[in-house]
């Protein structure tokens, strides 16, 4: 998967942005609206709103001096595309499920690095943080470990990346956040929260108590 955008594997990134816009509105937009909501140039927005409105999936609607346009609900692509269009959330759903349904529950799993940010590429890994439970056992370390082997699996054939599992325990978590270790601010700064405590709340408890 292409974290700058997700649905490059089937669409370009300006018509993945329109459709994204369209697809939460319930009103028209002009393109110049639709290009500042969308985050993307005129231009694009124009040539996305063309191929799109070419085979039916928007609604133009001519003024005079500008074009307003909507998505058509009805056709059979909208509901595919908007799922295409918005993998990104499908799979931030997906992780929360995955994660929460943990047999061995973690205090905190957050996705950071460049998928949080959205700039990384196909061959870039998906870096999660986990911070573990106590392990009473070397039964529940064993059980541990096949648990995250297991979702990174999965996670591989959802998107065909690999995961980058970032271990470490609550003493590790207050050591490296009294320390202001320079990863710390990545998570702060990036970090989306899976289960558990936002990663905000988490690390803020963890350098009062520092």
């Amino acid at each position: 998967m292409d974290w700058t955008e997700p649905a490059r594997v089937v669409m370009s990134h300006g018509t993945a942005a329109v459709l994204r816009v369209l697809a939460g509105a319930d009103g028209p937009f002009s393109i110049r609206e639709l290009a500042g909501l969308a985050n993307v140039s005129p231009t694009r927005a124009r040539q996305a709103v063309d191929r799109l409105a070419d085979h039916g999936l928007i609604h133009v609607d001519q003024r005079v001096g500008s074009r307003h346009v909507r998505l058509n609900h009805e056709h059979l692509a909208a509901e595919p595309a908007i799922a295409l269009a918005t993998l990104r959330s499908t799979l931030l759903d997906r992780l929360r499920r995955e994660t929460a349904g943990w047999p061995l529950t973690a205090l905190h799993v957050s996705v950071f690095g460049s998928a949080a940010r959205g700039d990384g590429g196909t061959a870039s890994d998906l870096d999660i943080l986990v911070v573990q439970p106590p392990f009473p056992t070397p039964d529940h370390r064993e059980r541990w470990d096949d648990q995250l082997a297991g979702s990174g699996s999965a996670i591989h054939r959802w998107t065909g990346n690999w995961v980058s599992w970032f271990e470490l325990d609550e003493g590790d978590l207050h050591r490296m956040t009294s320390t202001d270790e320079p990863i710390v601010e990545e998570w702060r700064r990036d970090g989306i929260t899976l289960f558990g405590p936002s990663v905000h709340s988490l690390l803020r408890g963890r350098r009062d108590s520092a």
